[in-house]
C-alpha cells in the first residue's frame, strides 16, 4: 500500500513540475512579457484552485439539502412524469452511477487543484525573477 501511495505522490510530482515547465515553455513561446506571464498564470490558477473548490464543496454534500429545495420548487412549478419520477429515483439508488461520480469528482479536485497550485507557483517565481 505503501508503495502504490508513493507511486501516485511521485505522478502528482511529476505532472506538478510538468505543469510549470509547459507555463515557462508558453511564456517564451507567446512571447510574453514578464508582467503578462505573471498575470496570466496567477489569474488561471487563482480559476483552477477556485473550480476545485466547487468541485470539493460539491463532493462532500455540503449544498445537497439546498440543491435538493431547489429540485423541490422546481417540480412544484412544472410537475415531473411518474415515469420521469422512477428514472429519477432508480438513478439516486444506483450505486456503480454514485461511485463513477465519486470517482470524476476525486480526480477533478486532484487535476485542478494541481493545475492551480502549479500556476500560482509559476507567478509567484515569476514574481520573484521580475523583481
Amino acid at each position: 500500500m505503501l508503495v502504490k501511495g508513493g507511486s501516485m505522490m511521485a505522478k502528482k510530482s511529476a505532472g506538478f513540475i510538468l505543469f510549470i515547465i509547459m507555463w515557462l515553455i508558453a511564456k517564451f513561446v507567446l512571447s510574453m512579457s514578464w508582467i503578462e506571464f505573471i498575470n496570466h498564470s496567477f489569474l488561471a490558477g487563482i480559476s483552477f484552485l477556485m473550480a476545485s473548490a466547487i468541485f470539493l464543496i460539491l463532493k462532500t454534500g455540503f449544498l445537497t439539502l439546498f440543491m435538493e429545495g431547489f429540485n423541490k420548487v422546481g417540480s412544484f412549478i412544472s410537475p415531473k412524469s411518474r415515469a420521469m419520477e422512477r428514472e429519477d429515483e432508480r438513478a439516486k439508488e444506483d450505486e456503480s452511477l454514485a461511485e463513477f461520480k465519486g470517482s470524476l469528482l476525486r480526480h477533478l479536485i486532484t487535476y485542478t487543484s494541481l493545475i492551480g497550485f502549479s500556476s500560482v507557483s509559476v507567478s509567484l517565481l515569476g514574481l520573484i525573477i521580475y523583481y
